[in-house]
């Protein structure tokens, strides 16, 4: 049985990703940069550190990754502030199963703590939460499990009693080698075949997630 279900954030519980890749563009454009979204799409799922280590090994250890991700970061915030942030589809019915079954609800985000909660809260989601792990309170961000793992401790549940929701190859990676079930929802770009071939579940979006609860009940 299902006790608790471990969340990743931008891109799974909230549409930011697209956004995040919007912002890199500009970025792009405004200083002439010689590269293309490839590395922003390929760095999802990751915490800054390793966004910062990906960059490197790609573009050399002198690109200036921090004063590029605060302009982009900067969109960002000016985006939300203007917009909202969007929460992903089938959330709302899939919070209420959950409440409903007395189901924990965690978040794992390779964001900020403090910026995660912003995020949430400004979405109308946070109150929807038991717990909440970020980026900056791990060393080794995604696809080491790290996180995962430390989520999976927070209520002293098995891992068979838990479920993991993420939408990278990151992110599904980390989840697959935390030994949790892991239900896969694409955002951005589907994950590579032999990492779909070990998820648990893909579900088109949140909602479905209750149904693959009740399965394993």
């Amino acid at each position: 049985m299902i006790k608790c279900v471990i969340f990743d954030m931008d891109g799974t519980l909230l549409d930011s990703e697209t956004v995040g890749l919007i912002a890199w563009q500009k970025v792009i454009d405004k200083f002439s940069l010689d590269m293309d979204l490839t590395l922003p799409i390929a760095s999802i799922g990751l915490n800054y550190n390793s966004m910062e280590r990906l960059f490197a090994d790609n573009m050399g250890a002198d690109f200036p990754f921090r004063k590029y991700w605060d302009e982009a970061k900067v969109f960002c915030a000016e985006y939300e502030k203007e917009h909202g942030v969007a929460v992903k589809k089938g959330f709302d019915s899939l919070s209420r199963f959950l409440k409903e079954n007395g189901i924990k609800s965690v978040v794992a985000t390779s964001t900020y703590h403090n910026s995660a909660v912003k995020k949430l809260t400004n979405a109308g989601i946070w109150d929807c939460f038991d717990g909440l792990f970020g980026g900056d309170e791990i060393v080794n961000g995604k696809p080491d499990p790290e996180i995962f793992l430390k989520a999976a401790e927070l209520f002293g549940y098995t891992k068979d009693e838990q479920l993991i929701v993420e939408d990278s190859e990151n992110g599904v990676r980390a989840a697959l080698s935390a030994g949790i079930r892991c239900v896969y929802i694409k955002d951005i770009k589907d994950i590579e075949p032999q990492t779909e071939s070990r998820v648990f579940a893909r579900t088109a979006d949140l909602s479905g997630v209750a149904d693959v609860i009740k399965g394993i009940s």
